[in-house]
């Protein structure tokens, strides 16, 4: 049956019939704990239960801060949305910033907690979603569906493979020059028909490091090398960086790649 109708709204489109709300250009954002389980082992529930509770207070304050709003929580994941942004550029400036809020809060949990770390990975994407109750009779939940919720799950677990830690698409990035984005390249995610460009979220433009900045023109040069098809160039280029940044896990990735191209299929 079909359940989404064309009963427009003023935020960016939406639309809704019978609990069925449609956005035609909304932002996702999942994340993911690492480690949960290690952390976890062991310990009394009770005192699981008070340690998720910091860990999501954490992050859900930024993406409340931010207009968003958790539709999904998934073991020691969220999923955030945003679709009630007056603009496109609005959506995304807001979406980036609380993805840097989420990292740095997590930053502050994982200080705080140095026996129980939960480094995180975040990825996020922009797109036309729908949120609906799904399930059945007593087991009804709101929850948010489209091809941005499944991207933005490839793009946070694409994080593991290269060293990364808040991974956006092309359709993000575009035009948001409130931040600065670091091209990876295109990637073939799993259950994707095409390449999707993935970036790194780097930080605010006003406020990152000048290390930072020298990191992301170095790997640019060594890209440009990489994408001609000039191994050696951009083999030399991805090792003198690895040198200058040994931490950075995306140089690792692609001084072991050159003369291949990108393509990675992560996990469910």
């Amino acid at each position: 049956m079909e359940m989404i109708a064309a009963l427009t709204d003023s935020a960016l489109g939406k639309s809704m019939t019978m609990g069925v709300e449609r956005y035609p250009f909304a932002a996702c954002m999942m994340s993911d704990a690492e480690h949960f389980t290690e952390v976890t082992e062991g310990m009394d529930p009770s005192a699981v239960v008070e340690l998720v509770r910091v860990y999501f207070n954490a992050l859900f304050a930024p993406v409340v801060k931010y207009g968003g709003r958790v539709v999904d929580v998934k073991g020691d994941g969220i999923l955030a949305v945003w679709t009630h942004c007056t603009s496109v550029p609005q959506l995304r400036n807001r979406v980036c910033s609380a993805a840097l809020e989420v990292a740095a809060a997590v930053d502050q949990f994982n200080a705080s907690h140095p026996s129980q770390r939960l480094p995180t990975r975040i990825g996020v994407d922009i797109g036309p979603i729908a949120v609906a109750d799904l399930g059945a009779l007593a087991c009804l939940q709101r929850r948010a569906v489209g091809d941005p919720v499944v991207t933005s799950s490839r793009l946070e677990q694409l994080n593991k493979e290269l060293g990364t830690r808040i991974l956006v698409s092309d359709a993000v990035a575009q035009g948001e020059h409130g931040h600065v984005f670091r091209d990876l390249g295109p990637f073939r995610l799993r259950g994707k028909r095409s390449d999707v460009r993935v970036l790194e979220l780097v930080g605010h433009r006003q406020t990152i490091s000048a290390r930072q900045r020298g990191l992301c023109e170095g790997f640019e040069a060594a890209m440009q090398s990489y994408q001609a098809g000039e191994s050696e160039a951009a083999a030399a280029a991805f090792r003198r960086l690895r040198r200058r940044y040994p931490e950075d896990g995306a140089t690792s990735y692609y001084a072991t790649r050159c003369g291949a191209r990108p393509e990675a299929v992560v996990g469910a």
